[in-house]
C-alpha cells in the first residue's frame, strides 16, 4: 500500500500545479505556491519534480496523452471521412477548452515558453497529422475524397485550424475566454472544413 503513497501525492501534485498554470501561465506560478497547495513543504515538493520546468511538462503530458486518446478513439469509429474530420474539429475545440495548458501552449504563452517547451508542442502536431493523415487517406481509399496528396492536405488543415485559434484568442489567454469566443470558433472552423470538404468530393457529387 505504501508503494502507491508517492504515485498517489505525485498525483496531487499535478491536480494542483495544473490548476495554477492554467490560471496564471507558466511564468507567474511559483513552486512555492504549488507546495503550499498540496501542503508540502517544498524540499519535498523539489523531491517530486526538481524543477518548475519538469512540473509543467508534466502537467502537458497528462493533458497531452488524454487529448490524443480521446480523438484516436472518436477516429476509430466506423464513419465516413468527411464526418470524422467534422467530429475532430468539435472534439478538438472541447478538448483545448478543458485542456488548458495544452491549449495555452500553442496560444498567447507560446512566445514564453517556446525555448523550452517548444518540443512538447511540435510533439503534438506531429500527433495530429498523423490523425489527420490516416482520414484522409482513408477517404481516398473509399472514393469519399479526391486527394492528390493527403498528408499535405492534413498539413494544409491543421495549420489554418492553428491559425484560427490563435487569432481567436488574441486578445484572452485561456481559461479567461468567453463562450461567445468559443462558438465563433466553432463556426469557423465548421466553415473551414465544409469549403475544403466541397472541394475534395467534388468531383464525385456530380
Amino acid at each position: 500500500m505504501q508503494q502507491d503513497q508517492p504515485q498517489a501525492k505525485e498525483q496531487v501534485i499535478l491536480a494542483a500545479a495544473r490548476k495554477r498554470f492554467a490560471y496564471y501561465g507558466f511564468s507567474k506560478v511559483t513552486m512555492d505556491e504549488i507546495a503550499s497547495d498540496v501542503g508540502l513543504a517544498k524540499p519535498s515538493l523539489y523531491y517530486y519534480f526538481p524543477t518548475k520546468e519538469k512540473l509543467f511538462r508534466a502537467v502537458i503530458g497528462h493533458e497531452q496523452e488524454k487529448f490524443t486518446r480521446d480523438i484516436e478513439l472518436m477516429l476509430k469509429k466506423e464513419a465516413p471521412a468527411g464526418q470524422k474530420l467534422r467530429e475532430y474539429v468539435d472534439m478538438r475545440i472541447r478538448l483545448f477548452r478543458e485542456l488548458v495548458n495544452l491549449s495555452a501552449l500553442g496560444v498567447q504563452s507560446w512566445a514564453e515558453v517556446s525555448s523550452i517547451f517548444g518540443d512538447l508542442f511540435t510533439r503534438l502536431e506531429e500527433q495530429e497529422l498523423k490523425l489527420l493523415h490516416a482520414v484522409l487517406l482513408a477517404g481516398k481509399g473509399t472514393g469519399e475524397l479526391e486527394l492528390v496528396n493527403p498528408a499535405q492536405t492534413a498539413k494544409l488543415i491543421l495549420h489554418v485550424l492553428h491559425g484560427l485559434r490563435v487569432r481567436t484568442f488574441s486578445t484572452a489567454r485561456p481559461p479567461h475566454v468567453e463562450n461567445g469566443t468559443y462558438a465563433d470558433l466553432k463556426k469557423d472552423s465548421d466553415h473551414l472544413i465544409d469549403l475544403l470538404l466541397k472541394g475534395m468530393t467534388r468531383q464525385s457529387s456530380h
